[in-house]
């Protein structure tokens, strides 16, 4: 659908498609494009596709990308709603630390644009500003008990920031939380047997 007439001769039957939740998920943010392409502004379709957006966003169903994608083209097309935004940032909320600064900044941008107020921790963490060099992994529990048996050869971060970030994004596991031996106990016997095999040094 690239035109207006297209569109307007193809909404009854979208709409009633969209009633009766035919579309996949994707296929809703295939919507969203095809609306802004066309120019096309309905208030009954935009209607019951907001109710299946939110769906779609509550059951996890999109990534980061197209969840971004999508709200901010709903906001160009001046079709804000604040439950599907809502819906949007709950299911973004935990991916926000691992996103790209292109998406982050998309994201910021299209909340901006129709004066959305996602909650305050959400906010923190989508603003805060990762430099040139600045380590986006997660925050190792062991390092932040002074436990960590694998310094720079560590596969999680042992800066302040992600562990700051981490917190914040809700993904945060304490180590006794990981069940059997503690990590302390299995980090020594990895890092033995890593070290017979000359993996190491």
């Amino acid at each position: 659908v690239q035109s207006l007439g297209q569109m307007a001769r193809l909404a009854p039957s979208l709409e009633k498609r969209l009633k009766h939740g035919q579309l996949r998920s994707r296929e809703l943010c295939e919507v969203v494009s095809a609306l802004q392409r066309s120019k096309f502004f309905d208030g009954g379709l935009f209607e019951v596709l907001a109710a299946e957006l939110r769906r779609a966003f509550d059951r996890r169903s999109l990534s980061a990308a197209e969840v971004i994608t999508t709200i901010a083209t709903l906001g160009e097309l001046n079709a804000y709603n604040q439950r599907v935004f809502e819906a949007a940032c709950d299911a973004l909320e935990k991916e926000l630390p691992r996103l790209p600064e292109a998406l982050r900044l998309r994201l910021d941008s299209a909340l901006k644009q129709v004066n959305h107020n996602p909650s305050d921790s959400f906010v923190r963490i989508l603003r805060n500003v990762v430099g040139p060099g600045s380590d986006r992994r997660q925050a190792c529990p062991m390092f932040w008990r002074g436990q960590c048996k694998w310094g720079p050869k560590c596969k999680l971060s042992h800066d302040s920031s992600s562990f700051e970030t981490t917190m914040e994004s809700g993904a945060w596991r304490p180590p006794s939380q990981s069940g059997g031996k503690s990590v302390g106990f299995k980090q020594s016997s990895d890092l033995f047997k890593a070290d017979r095999c000359g993996a190491l040094w």
